[in-house]
């Protein structure tokens, strides 16, 4: 029996480990002067692995490239350093091995690029414009190449710039004249009005754990296998999807109907993931979620349950959490569930982990603190310092993401084939970084390959260590 006990305590151990390996320690012996790190920028390129990790203070940027067995290989510092431009929207990499950060003013009406050159040690700077009359939308990076979104909500104009080696913008015209979308009322609506209204377009990489507080957004984009597409649920019966080709920049439209319910739903909304749109709908007395084929639009699984049901496809207790005073507790009855969540934002992200769908469904509340509103992702202003920008590092964003708003949630647990599967809800990758905390601006949080790399900075030893976190 003591003998079991010790094996089952050693394999968590093992696994917990395996779970948190340290990469790579290295020292920022660069930097030379006694100012603080305001920010550090990964840049992954997916081509060879490597990674360009660029650490800027008040007056320089260093930067340090990794190769694939996570040795520093090159070094290279820079006085590069606008102030003028202070929000980071990007990157690109090259193959004459360097690597270009894409910037822009708080504004988003000027732009410029950097270019760090470990071949030769050089830095170089541009600036570049978009038409006069358009508005940035958001940026992609994919096959290492940069691309930036912008529109004219006056003209229904969408465009595409594209860069070459030298960082020269190329503006790509995107055909939409033949696409239609729908405002809340069903009435014909300009794209790019959608697209450039409101709040900032957000990125979404969808096996990535995500807060309801960011998927419960009526607007995401996704980048998968050289294509954009961006999800629109404002309309409550139908999730709307513009698909960009980053080959032949050629664009396309379609819509998938959401469950009935939206007809009397106060709320509803979707998420991708994989080949498959998972629709939910919610009222006070019921709501439902089903899962269709992104290809056919066929509905391959239902589940719902009203406010005098158990909810038997669930893993986890209802839970409410956060909150002024970041309390924690479980709601027992299906109507509590529906009554917060309907009258909340509404969402759920879904994650695919060694073949099991993991679902999180719920609603959040902005809570007011009497001073003014609570600031999303940690208390910082989202677009507007350093690396936290909703145009740069999705991962940091969703890390981030996990405030003190008042969230009520469930989660599932479905097999490949959609069927509710009982089992207790392990660890995100997320969860395991919590004890790896930094207190300055030398940490960060990566996707790489499959995995994600947290980082933390000593300020006296000048020491960066990178962390391996899995799922």
């Amino acid at each position: 029996m003591i003998k079991n006990i010790l094996s089952a305590l050693f394999m968590c151990f093992s696994v917990a480990v395996l779970s948190q390996e340290t990469l790579i320690t290295f020292q920022n012996d660069l930097k030379t002067s006694a100012s603080d790190i305001k920010d550090v920028i990964p840049v992954v390129n997916t081509e060879t692995d490597e990674i360009a990790f660029f650490v800027a203070d008040a007056k320089n940027v260093y930067g340090y490239k990794i190769d694939a067995d996570f040795k520093v290989t090159e070094k290279i510092t820079s006085e590069e350093k606008r102030r003028k431009f202070k929000v980071i929207i990007g990157s690109s990499a090259s193959k004459d091995d360097s690597y270009r950060v894409f910037l822009t003013n708080k504004n988003q009406t000027d732009f410029a690029s950097v270019r760090f050159s470990f071949n030769d040690g050089s830095t170089s700077f541009k600036e570049f414009t978009i038409d006069e009359n358009e508005t940035f939308i958001q940026t992609v990076v994919s096959k290492n190449k940069f691309y930036l979104i912008a529109g004219s909500k006056f003209n229904n104009s969408l465009s595409i710039y594209t860069f070459n080696e030298n960082g020269d913008p190329q503006k790509n015209n995107i055909d939409i004249s033949e696409l239609r979308f729908i405002d809340t009322k069903g009435k014909n609506k300009k794209l790019t009005s959608l697209l450039i209204e409101g709040e900032n377009l957000n990125k979404f990489d969808e096996n990535t754990p995500n807060s309801i507080e960011l998927t419960s957004e009526f607007r995401k984009m996704f980048v998968r296998d050289h294509t954009i597409l961006i999800t629109l649920d404002h309309h409550k019966m139908f999730t709307q999807v513009l698909q960009i080709d980053l080959n032949t920049l050629l664009a396309n439209s379609f819509q998938f109907r959401k469950p009935k319910l939206g007809e009397k739903a106060k709320r509803t909304n979707s998420y991708l993931n994989g080949d498959h749109l998972f629709t939910l709908a919610t009222t006070k007395d019921k709501f439902t979620v089903e899962i269709l084929d992104f290809e056919t639009g066929n509905l391959i699984k239902e589940y719902s349950a009203t406010k005098n049901d158990s909810i038997t496809f669930k893993n986890t207790p209802i839970m409410q959490e956060g909150g002024l005073y970041d309390s924690s507790r479980e709601l027992g009855k299906t109507k509590r569930f529906l009554r917060r969540i309907a009258k909340g934002n509404t969402g759920l992200s879904v994650r695919k982990v060694k073949n099991t769908y993991h679902l999180t469904i719920g609603g959040y509340i902005v809570q007011n603190t009497g001073g003014g509103m609570m600031m999303p992702f940690g208390g910082i202003p989202i677009g507007s310092i350093g690396a936290v920008t909703v145009f740069f590092n999705p991962a940091q964003i969703a890390f981030n993401s996990f405030t003190n708003n008042k969230t009520t949630r469930i989660e599932s647990l479905l097999d490949s084939d959609f069927n509710h599967i009982q089992g207790e809800i392990e660890e995100n990758a997320f969860d395991k970084m919590k004890d790896f905390k930094s207190n300055n601006k030398g940490g960060t949080v990566f996707k790489y390959k499959d995995f994600f790399i947290k980082t933390r900075y000593n300020s006296f030893s000048k020491d960066f260590n990178f962390k391996k976190f899995t799922d």
